[in-house]
């Protein structure tokens, strides 16, 4: 027999079928409840890219270092690199003769307290030098020190170095700079044949007269006070590649040496006793006089001058047009040869419109600009490209002088994936931009790749454009293989 608890059990049970059982539909719940025009639905597109090789008429002559010699590619021809700079001429800075003294352990420049002692051990310590008089300037080189080279190190080569005819002005440099508006080849200071060597100095002799129009800007009643009159004596020099060809050098320090000799006084002690001598009466042990007082100072040819690098490319125009039918693009350095990208964008937005006519409600989750790389095949010793940058072709120039940066919207960096042999550039942001129109948001038409190299800072990274001798081969639309052509790969969310 039911009672009535029993039957108000079974009611409790049966109310909740009734209530919730009459809304079963044949959609899952998520679905049913949103509006339809909310649905997302997600798709994915491959669109072919064009790619050409063009070749720059000049490169910014922007380096970290010098390049000076001569090199034959087998397939892009003979790179010359040699080129011109001021000097610093610390005005200002540098004090000649220099009659300070200084420990072995003092960070400073001078003459080195100990110097007398190393002479005749009966001498004690310098403790001044003063009253110098009769400097003699001993001999002037031009200094080259490279820590680099590409090519044959057994090349016989020459280097001729000249002086300045007219001064380098402040501005931008490109490697095509015609050296004859700034050096007329009629002051020849010297010359000097090289191989390649293991302690990669290099000297070339420059006239005696030199130094001495040199010294004088560091003599006590000098007009000379700033670096532009400076340069109204020394306009700068002109290093020239002479002779032969094979090799490369990466310099990377440069300028004049300048070696000299002078009388002074100087306060020591010899056999413990408190003396004063002149310099050119010091003798050695064996009673020769030798003069303690030899010193010199170098003026650099460093960043706070302009300078530029000449780079003359012969061959590589004729190369190029034999390459067009190739299945592939490249990148040359030096020279200035990159490769050419032309993204369709129509061919992208049809593309699109397949799967979602209204682009309004389209989404991008992804775009990847992807470059296949082939090995080099020529026999030769260039390196391929490990960064690449995209960016607009008439912007490049602006972009290496001011030292920017790749923002990701107009400038883009990839470096290479060794697994895949690729390079991929992540363009999703600008794609998104340039669909809604926004121009100031996104990348321009004329894009090209251009051969960087990676250099960090206190953790930060930057990039410069590589301009020692490399290359890069990309598959290009030619390519036999479809699926190493150049293609963006695009993955989006209709609405």
């Amino acid at each position: 027999m039911i009672t009535m608890r029993g039957i108000f059990r079974i009611l409790l049970f049966i109310v909740p079928v009734f209530l919730f059982g009459g809304c079963e539909e044949d959609d899952a719940v998520g679905v049913s409840i949103q509006p339809s025009e909310d649905v997302l639905r997600t798709y994915s597109n491959k669109v072919d890219v064009y790619t050409s090789s063009i070749l720059s008429d000049s490169v910014l002559s922007k380096y970290d270092y010098f390049l000076l010699g001569r090199y034959v590619d087998g397939k892009f021809g003979e790179t010359a690199a040699e080129f011109m700079t001021q000097v610093d001429g610390r005005v200002g800075g540098l004090s000649v003769p220099d009659t300070s003294v200084v420990s072995s352990s003092s960070s400073s420049v001078g003459i080195l307290n100990t110097l007398l002692t190393s002479i005749d051990d009966s001498y004690g310590l310098i403790e001044s030098i003063t009253s110098p008089k009769d400097l003699k300037v001993d001999s002037v080189h031009f200094y080259i020190e490279y820590d680099d080279f590409f090519g044959d190190s057994t090349a016989l080569q020459a280097i001729s170095v000249y002086e300045l005819s007219s001064p380098l002005k402040n501005g931008r440099y490109f490697t095509n700079t015609k050296v004859a508006d700034y050096c007329d080849k009629k002051t020849l200071l010297g010359q000097i044949s090289y191989q390649i060597q293991n302690k990669r100095k290099l000297y070339i002799s420059l006239p005696i007269e030199l130094g001495e129009k040199l010294i004088s800007v560091y003599m006590d009643g000098s007009d000379v006070k700033s670096q532009e009159q400076f340069n109204d004596i020394l306009k700068g020099f002109y290093v020239s590649h002479t002779f032969n060809q094979g090799a490369v050098l990466r310099v990377t320090v440069a300028g004049v040496q300048v070696y000299y000799h002078y009388d002074a006084t100087i306060k020591t002690t010899y056999n413990g006793k408190s003396v004063t001598v002149k310099a050119s009466e010091v003798k050695d042990e064996d009673g020769e006089l030798v003069n303690p007082l030899v010193s010199s100072f170098f003026l650099s040819a460093n960043h706070s001058v302009n300078r530029v690098n000449i780079i003359r490319q012969e061959g590589v125009e004729s190369a190029l047009d034999a390459s067009k039918e190739d299945a592939f693009t490249y990148t040359f350095t030096p020279a200035g040869l990159y490769t050419a990208v032309e993204i369709p964008f129509e061919t992208l937005i049809d593309s699109v419109r397949m799967n979602a006519s209204d682009t309004s409600r389209v989404m991008f989750n992804s775009a990847s600009l992807i470059f296949s790389r082939e090995e080099l095949d020529w026999k030769t010793s260039l390196k391929s490209n490990s960064y690449l940058m995209l960016i607009s072709k008439r912007h490049l120039t602006d972009f290496l002088y001011r030292n920017e940066q790749p923002d990701g919207i107009s400038s883009f960096i990839a470096s290479i994936d060794t697994t895949t042999n690729t390079y991929v550039f992540r363009l999703t942001a600008p794609i998104q931009n340039k669909m809604r129109g926004l121009a100031s948001q996104t990348f321009e038409d004329d894009l090209i790749l251009v051969p960087v190299i990676r250099s960090s800072n206190d953790g930060n990274y930057y990039y410069r454009q590589q301009l020692w001798l490399t290359a890069t081969k990309l598959h290009s639309p030619k390519s036999d293989d479809v699926s190493l052509r150049p293609h963006l790969d695009i993955v989006y969310t209709k609405r």
